[in-house]
Parts: structure tokens; C-alpha cells; sequence
């Protein structure tokens, strides 16, 4: 067994892995008040209690002892930036992060995994921290998953799948059903719903399918022929006809020389448009999943790309 060094202590706690939180409050003069802290704890249920606690010479300290309350934050996965601004000593850390005031005034930031406010009940001593109790009037919750805290360093939390007590089989061929199990059955629908709010924003512009894939296509290659086009895209089950050429060119979305065809201004102008509404809609679909997820995904994804793809040719 070890005495209790100081550095030694605090790497032996570090083996404990904790949320990562950012508890906000007002001062006396009404300005927003954040820390970061890895402290925070449930006490009770009935009441809702919490505690978390700030060192003695925290700079923060009079404000979250005078306010009478405050709200934690519990941070998700993609908020490491956040915990770093809070957790660094500074006269205004909200000076670039959004935020607006609750019921009581304190400080509500845009994104979390949950929220609680809670009023100040208690204060304790606890050596060289104050330990605040606070009774929860409120909370939200958002299906991100969590930041954590371990050995010193950020980390992702990840839930392990429970095993189904009995392994049925994802395909019955014979009665004609499938579960929900089944791969192809997942790919598919996981593609048709991800990919519905860019077919609706193609429809509101009055683009087709066959356009978008088309100016896609054209976006990333340059100029090509028609028979080009059409090879590229036959397995999509959009490929363009003569009549779709015809339409890109009225909407003056691309240029014909006979040769070969381009995308023009006005066509790049609406293309990246809607490709601006697919990078956004990405950014917020990612927030729900780790860091070690998402490349999970892509790495699969890639593969099924690739062992499905032998006779097709590639889009870009």
C-alpha cells in the first residue's frame, strides 16, 4: 500500500473513470459563472439531491456560494472543447460560447447529455473543496453519449450489447420473414431514412433524383460524356435518359457541348447548397454516436462498399 503522496492519490482516483460536467451559476453582478467538474455525484432520490464539489481557491467560489443554485451540465462525447474552456482559469469563459438564462438566471448551455438545475441545499467542508448539495427542480436528457473522464485523459463511454437469451436466425426463408437483425434489411433502411431529408430539399428545389445524382457525379469529375454518366450511375437506378439531359440543360444546371457535359455555375450553386444540408445534417447525426463508433462505421461501411462493388464502377 501506498501513503498518500499527493501526486500519487490523485493518479490512483484517476483510475475511477467519471462523467465530465460543467456546472454554471451567476455572480452577484448577474454574470454567468462555469466550471468544469468531474465530481459531480447522485445523493438521493426522494428528494432529488446531487453534490458536486470546487476547490477552496477557485476564483468561482463566492459565486456558487451566494447564488443559491446552479445547473449541471453533463457533457457528451463531442464536447471535449467545452470541458477544456471551463476547466481553464479565466475572467469571462463565456465570452464565445452561447448560452441562455434559466428560470432563475443561471446559465443554460445549448448542447448536453443532461441537464439538471438544481437550488443550493447544503455546503459542506471537505478538506481543500466545498461539497455543494443541490435539490433538482428540473432536468432534460439527450440520447448523446457521454464524455468521460479517466487516467488523466478524456474517453468515450460504451454500453455493451446485451446477448439475447435465445439466438434466432435474422432470415426465415421458408415462412418468408425476416427480423430486425437482418444486415441487408439495416443497411437499407438506415440509408433510406438518413438520405429522406436531402430527397425532400431536391424536391423543394424542383431537382430530381436523376439531376442531383447527376450534377453529384459531375460536381467531383468534370466534364463527361453522356455514355460516361449513364455507365457510372446505371447501378444507382437513376441514371439519367435523354429527357433528364434535356431538363438539366433548360434549368441551365449544366452545359452540352456534344461532346461532353459540364456542371455549370448556377448547377455547382445548387449542388453545394444541398451539400451543405447533408455536412449538416452529418454533424448532428455524429453527436450520437463515439469517436470509436463512427470510425467503426466507416470502416465497415468502406468494406461492404468494396466486397459488393467488383462489377461496378466507381462514382468519383
Amino acid at each position: 500500500m501506498s501513503d498518500a503522496d499527493p501526486r500519487e492519490f490523485r493518479n490512483a482516483l484517476g483510475q475511477f473513470a467519471t462523467g465530465v460536467t460543467v456546472v454554471t451559476t451567476t455572480n452577484e453582478a448577474g454574470e454567468p459563472v462555469g466550471v468544469t467538474a468531474s465530481s459531480f455525484n447522485s445523493v438521493s432520490l426522494d428528494p432529488p439531491l446531487v453534490l458536486w464539489s470546487l476547490a477552496k481557491t477557485s476564483n468561482s467560489m463566492p459565486a456558487y456560494q451566494s447564488s443559491g443554485g446552479f445547473n449541471v451540465h453533463i457533457l457528451a462525447s463531442h464536447q471535449d472543447s467545452l470541458s477544456n474552456t471551463f476547466a481553464r482559469p479565466s475572467e469571462n469563459n463565456f465570452a464565445d460560447v452561447n448560452w441562455k438564462p434559466c428560470d432563475s438566471g443561471h446559465p443554460v448551455l445549448p448542447e448536453y447529455a443532461t441537464l439538471f438545475r438544481c437550488e443550493t441545499q447544503y455546503q459542506y467542508e471537505g478538506g481543500d473543496h466545498v461539497i455543494f448539495v443541490g435539490k433538482v427542480v428540473e432536468f432534460e436528457t439527450h440520447n448523446y453519449p457521454v464524455l468521460v473522464f479517466h487516467g488523466g485523459k478524456y474517453a468515450d463511454a460504451k454500453v455493451k450489447p446485451k446477448k439475447p437469451e435465445i439466438n434466432l436466425p435474422s432470415v426465415d426463408v421458408e415462412s418468408g420473414q425476416y427480423t430486425e437483425e437482418f444486415l441487408l434489411y439495416l443497411v437499407s433502411r438506415a440509408h433510406f431514412q438518413s438520405s429522406y431529408p436531402i430527397r425532400k430539399a431536391c424536391y423543394d428545389v424542383g431537382m430530381s433524383e436523376p439531376e442531383y445524382f447527376c450534377l453529384s457525379l459531375l460536381s467531383m469529375n468534370g466534364s463527361l460524356s453522356r455514355d460516361e454518366i449513364v455507365s457510372r450511375l446505371e447501378h444507382t437506378g437513376h441514371h439519367p435518359d435523354e429527357e433528364i439531359f434535356a431538363r438539366l440543360v433548360r434549368k441551365n444546371w449544366v452545359t452540352d457541348d456534344t461532346k461532353a457535359i459540364s456542371i455549370s455555375d448556377i448547377g455547382r450553386e445548387k449542388f453545394i447548397q444541398l451539400l451543405a444540408q447533408s455536412k449538416a445534417m452529418e454533424e448532428q447525426l455524429t453527436k450520437y454516436f463515439t469517436d470509436d463508433e463512427i470510425d467503426g462505421a466507416k470502416a465497415f461501411l468502406k468494406k461492404l462498399i468494396t466486397i459488393t462493388g467488383q462489377d461496378i464502377p466507381e462514382l468519383w
